[in-house]
């Protein structure tokens, strides 16, 4: 079978750029799918006209964007959506093989992130109501104003578009900018080198179910078109590693993800009962393949350490 090639999207567009970057399999090497990677100068021009990306976006009411996002959801997990250029749909199974191909996620893993973005979407007002600290009235974020247990309130959107650089360790990742879109926020999206199927196939299941391609831009790009997104909007959300994440550390338009360092502490008056926590400790290391940035990386003890090692 051929490779798959997955356009650029530019305001829901595909554009097929002359620089094409292959898809490796990590274990023989293979391209099993390109993509085309656009410059910095593009999506610096692009990002000019986000507002009328916004203003399409926002002419739908806040109901209809999450009955949107649960229709969303099970097309991601269940159906056939668009896989790329010259080809007409990509299964589930089809997602699943390749993102375990280039990312070297085990299958159980992939289905465990499909099942992890699905919950997202089918149960965005819910989550919607826990990150606005439990605000309902859907007329605050068609009228930006509104009433909440007796007190007015008002709904400011920060940003005309929310940039998001993704990394490719974990496909689960792609939850945190979700709910931008059913707030009504376009997203510019850099997918990681190694793992554009999430990104795409979230973007195809929320256009399939009605919304507005206009919302999306998914733009694979090098450092400088990174770079571009980060400045071009008004907030954005990065994941990288030490050195990446310093430069950003400053600015407050941007939300920084970096490498993990959680611990557990285990102290002297319960680690003589470690095997009680041995569960939790194995989970915490290694839930998710270890890829994921809240992954326990040291477990500090005073004594057992190499009998809990072995265990």
């Amino acid at each position: 079978m051929e490779p798959t090639s997955i356009p650029s999207l530019r305001f829901g567009k595909p554009y097929r750029s002359l620089d094409v970057e292959p898809i490796c399999d990590t274990r023989s090497g293979a391209a099993i799918g390109t993509v085309g990677r656009v410059n910095a100068g593009l999506i610096r021009r692009d990002l000019k006209r986000m507002d009328k990306a916004a203003a399409v976006l926002r002419s739908k009411t806040a109901a209809e964007l999450w009955a949107l996002c649960a229709k969303a959801g099970d097309l991601f997990l269940n159906g056939p959506l668009p896989g790329g250029d010259g080809h007409a749909t990509q299964t589930p199974q089809d997602y699943i093989d390749a993102l375990s191909a280039t990312s070297g996620l085990p299958h159980t893993l992939c289905r465990q992130n499909m099942a992890k973005i699905h919950h997202v979407l089918t149960h965005m007002q819910t989550i919607l109501r826990g990150l606005t600290r439990g605000i309902d009235d859907l007329e605050v974020f068609d009228r930006c104003i509104g009433h909440q247990n007796g007190v007015l309130l008002s709904f400011v959107p920060q940003a005309t578009g929310l940039g998001v650089v993704l990394p490719s360790n974990s496909p689960g990742v792609n939850s945190i900018w979700l709910p931008a879109v059913a707030l009504k926020v376009p997203v510019v999206i850099k997918p990681g080198r190694a793992e554009p199927w999430t990104p795409w196939r979230i973007i195809c299941a929320l256009i399939e179910a009605g919304f507005p391609a206009e919302a999306f831009s998914f733009y694979p790009t090098d450092h400088q078109g990174a770079e571009a997104i980060l400045a071009g909007c008004d907030r954005s959300i990065i994941f990288g590693d030490d050195a990446t994440l310093r430069r950003y550390e400053a600015d407050h338009r941007v939300q920084t993800h970096g490498t993990g360092r959680s611990k557990i502490l285990i102290g002297a008056d319960r680690i003589d009962q470690w095997e009680a926590h041995l569960n939790v400790m194995v989970r915490s290391v290694l839930d998710n393949g270890g890829r994921s940035c809240i992954n326990v990386s040291t477990i500090v003890v005073p004594r057992h350490a190499d009998r809990i090692a072995a265990a």
